[in-house]
């Protein structure tokens, strides 16, 4: 599912201009990610339209991209699993290891971060499209470059999974 479609069902009433620019970053993502697998790399036009898009946002998770802070985590119940290449059949969460050590584990094609830029910047004062989690975990998947995978017990999957609903239903 796109990050499109995924905000169109958010709760806040969308109006044409916030349905027209979801369709535009949605348009230049899904260009970025065709333009990728096309060249095998992230052009100087890919990256400055990304820029230009997201901004300070994207040269944050840029920084996070480059630095292999993102993980795949995929359940099993041995810690052998299916190889990381059948991904689109598996069930995996996605963690990212902020600068500040903190780790955010969110749902893969999801637009949605616990941090505290995600709660306030994008869902209440609506001035930024995502994080530079969701962003820089975007990035790793398109590219499939500094991307690590982490394997664990299908008990430890779903307190991964509890662990994020207690955490929301605190929060909100």
């Amino acid at each position: 599912m796109s990050f499109n479609q995924q905000l169109v069902t958010n709760p806040c009433k969308l109006n044409t201009y916030d349905t027209k620019c979801l369709k535009f970053i949605n348009d230049a993502l899904k260009e970025t990610s065709e333009s990728f697998e096309k060249e095998q790399k992230l052009s100087d036009k890919v990256l400055l339209n990304l820029y230009n898009i997201f901004g300070g946002v994207f040269e944050r998770a840029l920084e996070l991209y480059e630095q292999a802070r993102i993980t795949h985590i995929f359940p099993s119940e041995t810690t052998v699993a299916a190889s990381h290449n059948e991904r689109n059949n598996a069930r995996y969460l996605v963690q990212v290891k902020g600068f500040s050590g903190s780790i955010y584990t969110f749902f893969p094609d999801i637009n949605y971060c616990i941090c505290t830029s995600f709660r306030c910047q994008v869902i209440n004062e609506r001035s930024l499209f995502t994080c530079k989690h969701v962003l820089a975990a975007w990035l790793a998947t398109v590219t499939k470059y500094k991307l690590l995978y982490r394997y664990v017990t299908e008990k430890q999957f779903q307190n991964l999974l509890l662990y994020q609903v207690s955490y929301e239903q605190h929060v909100f």
